[in-house]
């Protein structure tokens, strides 16, 4: 007789049990065949830059963080992974997504699909119609809610990206971190250094996160061990008796260290500061 292991993330063991929540991310993540084992997210979805002179406007993840929309970044974010070629939609059942998000009862995991696809259509992320067999075909769009078909980052100059590994769902990091550790875990990505400061009280204008959400997510990321603080930055500054003044400079550990892919970050690195309050210039 073969006896059945569930995970605390496998529903109730009554009669033919559904795919437990860790099998069902595993065989859409192998759906993928990405070589890479990264999924590949524009620098848009975090950080817009508006008209010719290119001033930073939060993204669509600001809107998430805002709504305290958690299960609408997961699954955008596995449907990020999943969708990795031709017209890059999905077909699927809503009680498979329901599933890779820990919802196992049928009736309340597909309206909690249903509304978070909602929410992520209203930012113009994804696109979603009827498909065969009672599935739904979900088509991503372009990162920046702009509505336009996604197309493959990097394929010309100017369209900087940043890579999320498959170890984020591999390791459970998709449900141990909350919101506004996923945000910064996010947004350091978005850094593509090995050493880069998080200025807190730069992070509303920047990318529309609140200084206490930054600071939570980033103490979270530290007390994982997925985020570290390898020194100390100084900078002019008129807001200190000295004129000078310090912030944490931090690194992310494997397997979240970016790899050299896209363009360079700009405008997070000055190190000066005005009498106004404002952090590093842009």
């Amino acid at each position: 007789m073969t006896t059945t292991q569930h995970s605390p993330n496998s529903p109730p063991g009554y009669g033919a049990t559904p795919l437990g929540q860790p099998e069902t991310i595993k065989l859409i993540l192998e759906r993928s065949q990405r070589p890479t084992r990264t999924v590949p997210i524009r620098r848009v979805f975090l950080q817009r830059e508006v008209g010719k002179s290119r001033a930073k406007s939060p993204g669509a993840l600001a809107a998430l963080v805002r709504r305290s929309a958690k299960r609408p970044l997961d699954l955008y974010l596995l449907l990020s992974a999943v969708t990795s070629s031709g017209d890059f939609s999905v077909t699927e059942w809503s009680t498979t997504w329901a599933r890779s998000v820990g919802i196992f009862d049928e009736t309340a995991g597909t309206a909690a699909v249903s509304r978070a696809w909602r929410v992520l259509k209203e930012l113009n992320l994804i696109t979603r119609a009827r498909g065969e067999g009672g599935k739904s075909t979900i088509t991503k769009l372009r990162e920046d809610g702009s509505g336009r078909s996604y197309t493959s980052p990097g394929e010309g100059t100017g369209d900087p990206y940043f890579q999320l590994p498959y170890e984020y769902w591999e390791k459970d990091w998709h449900n141990t971190l909350s919101l506004p550790g996923k945000a910064m875990l996010l947004i350091a990505s978005n850094e593509r250094k090995l050493e880069f400061t998080l200025p807190q009280e730069r992070m509303p204008d920047w990318y529309g996160i609140s200084a206490d959400t930054a600071g939570k997510g980033i103490r979270e990321l530290m007390k994982h061990g997925i985020l570290v603080q390898v020194g100390d930055e100084w900078f002019d500054t008129l807001k200190t008796r000295s004129g000078r003044g310090s912030r944490p400079v931090y690194g992310l550990w494997p397997p979240f260290t970016p790899r050299a892919l896209g363009e360079s970050t700009t405008g997070e690195e000055a190190a000066t500061e005005v009498s106004s309050g404002v952090g590093p210039k842009d």
